[in-house]
């Protein structure tokens, strides 16, 4: 049972779902029976608990790895974690709860690194395409540049030379031009600038994103 959360995972911060309550033993039941229920309910959870999928989900966890660690406490110890008839209490069976239960925290911590890798990944994706971006806007900056003085040093040669008509309306051309380069120019720079802000926001929620999954 592959573990994932539909929608957008950063909602609950649009939505001001942000708490630092401690779990309580209600919310922990609820947890445990909402997991039993569906085999994805970590957005409603979310919505009934006031915590944003990924909490709930390593809450889940943390109860999965609480009740194996029980389990093999007790059976160190040969004792059976809740009171149960001893002609119906088997070593072997309080083996294999440890077992299935070790066995479901392991595929719960690997499906919540899939799905951490799975909402990274977009992210950098996105940060790779607006670099290859930045770069192109680069490259045609830097040619508009060389135009823009090619342009100007042939005009400063016309302006000098005064001589004919022809030179004049040679110079007006190259004016206009100058112009719309100069234009274009400042667009380019515009849309840079744009897209280094759009890169720097990524990052952000990157390194966000880093902490919450730690």
């Amino acid at each position: 049972m592959k573990v994932v959360i539909k929608g957008n995972p950063w909602a609950f911060l649009n939505q001001g779902i942000v708490r630092e309550e401690k779990w309580t033993p209600s919310k922990d039941q609820t947890i445990l029976d909402m997991a039993k229920k569906s085999s994805n309910p970590w957005g409603e959870m979310s919505s009934k608990l006031g915590r944003s999928p990924s909490a709930c989900l390593g809450r889940y966890e943390d109860l999965m790895k609480e009740t194996c660690s029980e389990h093999v406490a007790f059976k160190r110890r040969g004792t059976s974690p809740r009171p149960i008839e001893e002609s119906g209490f088997k070593r072997s069976k309080v083996a294999g709860q440890v077992e299935v239960c070790l066995s479901s925290f392991e595929q719960t911590l690997q499906h919540l690194r899939e799905e951490v890798y799975a909402t990274i990944q977009p992210l950098s994706q996105a940060n790779l395409m607006l670099e290859q971006q930045i770069k192109e806007r680069d490259e045609r900056i830097e040619n508009l540049q060389k135009m823009l003085e090619n342009i100007q040093s042939q005009l400063q040669a016309s302006k000098e030379k005064k001589r004919q008509a022809s030179i004049v309306e040679l110079i007006g051309k190259h004016q206009k031009c100058l112009e719309s380069l100069e234009m274009q120019l400042g667009e380019a720079m515009s849309e840079q600038n744009t897209a280094a802000e759009t890169i720097s926001s990524l990052r952000d929620i990157n390194a966000d994103k880093d902490s919450n999954s730690d």
